[in-house]
């Protein structure tokens, strides 16, 4: 097949004369009957989970604020971490880990030295179900450093914090904003860090975290 030949069967499949410029499209953005998808709480939190554990992430469900705390220190137990790093005290923490930070000595973004802590325990945004993401918006207290330095990051989430799409996760975002103010800094996590730089070789941990591990407190979504 000549050149003019390809061209014109592209042109066809397209639906125009070889030739012509494309159409005008005034759609922006994802169509309406996906952008307005209403999925049901344990939906979107479900799909939350298993996709962010296809993507290699872990997730750990907990029934309650005391499990939580005892999930999270068991981790710490496990992994035996010899410096461990978190959010500040005033960061926007969904639930309060206080107790677990101090017994394990957490070095505190903003108070103290995190650049070379072995495991960094913060709190989260949003959780994306489409994506298997979970959204952190920096800045003050909640600092970059602790989940992009060390080798595990620990997340602490509750269920009611997941949304269905990343544009409803960026709409939300906008909403406890203050005016003119977005975060500075929004970080995607979905799963540990990957690259493929080198030949194509996928490695693990190269550019963050080795290992993710998301401790999911039940709520229902219309909880705090």
């Amino acid at each position: 097949m000549d050149k003019t030949a390809f061209l014109a069967n592209i042109a066809s499949r397209l639906g125009r004369p070889p030739g012509s410029a494309p159409g005008r499209r005034d759609a922006i953005g994802v169509p309406d009957f996906w952008a307005h998808r209403r999925t049901s709480h344990e939906e979107r939190v479900a799909t939350f989970c298993a996709r962010f554990q296809a993507l290699a992430g872990e997730i750990v469900r907990c029934d309650s604020e005391a499990a939580l705390l005892a999930a999270l220190d068991e981790a710490l137990k496990a992994l035996n971490p010899p410096s461990v790093g978190a959010w500040g005290k005033h960061a926007p923490w969904p639930v309060n880990v206080e107790k677990v930070l101090e017994k394990w000595g957490a070095r505190r973004f903003g108070e103290q030295p995190v650049l070379d802590i072995d495991v960094g325990i913060t709190g989260a945004s949003f959780g994306v179900a489409d994506t298997g993401t979970i959204v952190l918006a920096c800045g003050d207290a909640a600092g970059r450093t602790v989940h992009q330095v060390p080798l595990v990051h620990l997340v602490v989430m509750r269920e009611s914090q997941v949304v269905q799409s990343l544009g409803d996760a960026m709409a939300r975002l906008r909403e406890v904003a203050p005016i003119g103010h977005l975060p500075a800094y929004v970080h995607f996590i979905s799963g540990p860090s990957r690259s493929s730089d080198i030949e194509n070789d996928q490695t693990i941990g190269v550019h963050g975290p080795a290992r993710v591990i998301c401790f999911l407190l039940q709520d229902s979504a219309d909880g705090p």
